[in-house]
């Protein structure tokens, strides 16, 4: 496995509609290199499964999924601020 460093990603998901391609998704991962003004594709990946984008965020002592993230906002007089989880329609 390489690790690159990177200045800019791109991960690309494209639905094939053509009957005769060999797979119904290809996934294209991409980079740009730091310094450098060119887009260098590091793997091309088929599947007849829809991909899916798993998004996480390091907190130090726990990983955990970016949706189910979201830091309670400090109290201004200083005391504890509790609140529950998040919705799709808001607080």
């Amino acid at each position: 496995m390489s690790v690159i460093k990177a200045d800019k990603v791109e991960i690309e998901v494209q639905e094939q509609t053509d009957p005769e391609a060999a797979a119904q998704y290809m996934t294209v991962v991409s980079y740009q290199p730091e310094g450098l003004l060119s887009k260098e594709i590091i793997t091309v990946i088929l599947t007849d499964t829809k991909p899916f984008i798993k998004k996480t965020i390091d907190l130090g002592n726990q990983i955990v999924r970016k949706e189910e993230y979201s830091p309670a906002p400090k109290a201004k007089d200083g005391g504890r601020y509790y609140r529950g989880k998040l919705t799709p329609d808001g607080f």
